[in-house]
């Protein structure tokens, strides 16, 4: 609970956040509940704190072993957060836990940002104004989006690192700087761009520019190089040390195999995708971080990560990879008010000339607007930089595939509870994580597992259902045990009408035939 403010400030901070958890929880929620969220990322999470809570390995999740060939995640991404989250998963074995441990830290987030605006500020409306830019901003709508990623659990722990360096309690901001480290390898350049903006905003441009000086500076700025070093460290010591003891052929997404050609191995900049992310990012803040050029600098590292990668998602809204330069932007923001009013804008024409003057309600309109636009859970026309359903389109689908997707929900019941091992589809994976030996038919990166001993359970409506069907075909389909969820249902409420107890036990009984095909294969060798 923050004590910073009055009364009236902070009733409306804690209505915003308690609106913004409400709404997003239901909305990943229901992501999942219409079969959306996928084994890429969620399933991997959700199957990694699996087996770790039942001695099954060290965070040993199927796709990361059907594309690398790694036995931990440890061996794709240094992520120790996630060893914490074993314990609560072992009591909540759902996907409802982490989607709303997700929504819960990038809303309680708004907390620290509060306190850390009106420390610098010293103007409770610039903190409240602050805080309700970061909840409607349609960049952290996508990261809260996307699945599951531990990543998410940084945001609050960079605004809470900026507010004890603001009061110069460096203890307890390296206390926090070393949890945000846990999220992943690449937390590291947060520290970096922290640090920076605490050495650019007390140097000129000429100080910084000169390479002499940088010894002084460093000497005498020793909390945010010790932040640097940290971060330099880290990122070094997980892609150099942690991934390759894991990982015999090293940090994947520099090497030359299906992640590295993903995203960085080959760089290929997509200039139009870049010039919009970066107006799309920019106009959701109103530009504000550009008040402050020198601090803006600070953050250039975050805005390469993500530009020089291969992977077009990085730069569209509705995704987990901003989750640094976010915070960072907002930390600019905040210091850039600190000592403003109003943005005076003077126009002149001719014989003509006006002076306007831009309150703070007035800029939020732009960010506002910009929400509307481009938040994956609004976005009211569809473009290039967006990705994700509105919350009209998921409400539509469950009210309409309510009790259709009841019924997959039993079918994944009933053959989750069976010994056989099983590959599906992507979309589907997330409800079977729960389990040693679920398999993807084939993953987003093109690896497989078809089995004969296996069984294979398909939908028709999935998104990768046709590329899954694909790769089947290639295989001896029909020597396949196939569970096409879709034929079944059919066929049984066909026969049956529904709800009815002879449909379930129509569906039951093919199910059973199935696992029984199945076993009977594993006994025979």
């Amino acid at each position: 609970m923050i004590k910073t403010g009055t009364k009236k400030s902070l009733f409306y901070v804690h209505l915003a956040v308690f609106g913004y958890i409400t709404f997003f929880s239901v909305y990943s929620i229901l992501r999942h509940y219409v079969y959306l969220t996928s084994g890429y990322d969620l399933g991997i999470f959700l199957q990694s704190l699996w087996t770790t809570a039942h001695n099954q390995g060290l965070l040993f999740n199927t796709g990361e072993w059907q594309d690398l060939g790694v036995y931990s995640h440890f061996g794709t991404h240094n992520q120790p957060i996630l060893l914490l989250l074993v314990p609560l998963y072992k009591l909540f074995p759902y996907a409802e836990t982490l989607l709303i441990i997700q929504t819960s830290a990038l809303g309680l987030a708004a907390y620290p940002l509060f306190k850390f605006a009106y420390l610098v500020t010293n103007d409770e409306k610039k903190a409240t104004f602050v805080v309700l830019l970061y909840l409607m901003n349609p960049a952290v709508h996508g990261i809260n989006r996307f699945n599951f990623h531990p990543v998410s659990l940084a945001v609050p722990f960079i605004f809470l690192t900026a507010y004890y360096l603001e009061k110069h309690e460096y203890f307890r901001a390296l206390l926090s700087a070393l949890v945000i480290l846990t999220v992943k390898e690449d937390a590291g350049l947060a520290l970096i761009s922290l640090g920076l903006v605490y050495i650019f905003g007390d140097y000129t441009v000429r100080d910084l520019l000169n390479i002499r000086n940088w010894t002084k500076i460093l000497k005498t700025k020793k909390m945010p190089t010790v932040l640097i070093s940290i971060g330099i460290l880290w990122i070094l010591i997980s892609m150099f040390v942690v991934v390759p003891m894991f990982n015999p052929m090293g940090y994947p997404y520099f090497s030359d195999n299906k992640l590295g050609e993903v995203y960085y191995f080959h760089i290929n900049i997509n200039g139009k995708l870049v010039l919009g992310y970066i107006l799309v990012i920019l106009t959701s803040l109103g530009f504000l971080p550009l008040l402050k050029p020198r601090l803006f600098l600070a953050t250039l590292p975050l805005w390469l990560e993500n530009i020089l990668s291969n992977n077009d998602y990085q730069m569209m809204i509705g995704y987990q990879y901003p989750y640094m330069l976010i915070p960072l932007l907002f930390i600019m923001i905040v210091y850039g008010l600190k000592d403003l009013e109003a943005i005076t804008i003077k126009v002149a024409y001719r014989d003509f000339t006006n002076t306007y003057s831009v309150t703070l309600k007035k800029i939020l309109v732009i960010p506002f607007l910009t929400m509307l636009l481009f938040s994956p859970a609004f976005h009211v026309i569809d473009t290039d930089y967006v990705s994700g359903y509105r919350i009209t389109q998921l409400l539509y689908m469950w009210r309409v595939g309510n009790s259709y997707f009841g019924v997959i929900d039993e079918i994944v019941e009933y053959l989750q509870q069976s010994q056989c091992p099983i590959s599906t589809h992507n979309e589907l994976f997330p409800h079977l994580a729960n389990r040693l030996d679920t398999y993807y038919i084939v993953t987003p990166f093109n690896s497989t597992y078809i089995d004969n001993k296996t069984i294979i359970l398909i939908e028709s409506t999935r998104p990768s259902y046709n590329k899954d069907i694909t790769y089947l075909k290639k295989s001896e389909y029909d020597n396949l045990i196939i569970v096409n969820a879709s034929k079944i249902i059919l066929e049984c409420y066909s026969m049956y009408p529904y709800p009815s107890e002879a449909g379930r036990e129509c569906i039951h009984e093919k199910l059973l035939e199935k696992i029984t095909e199945c076993e009977r294969r594993s006994e025979d060798g």
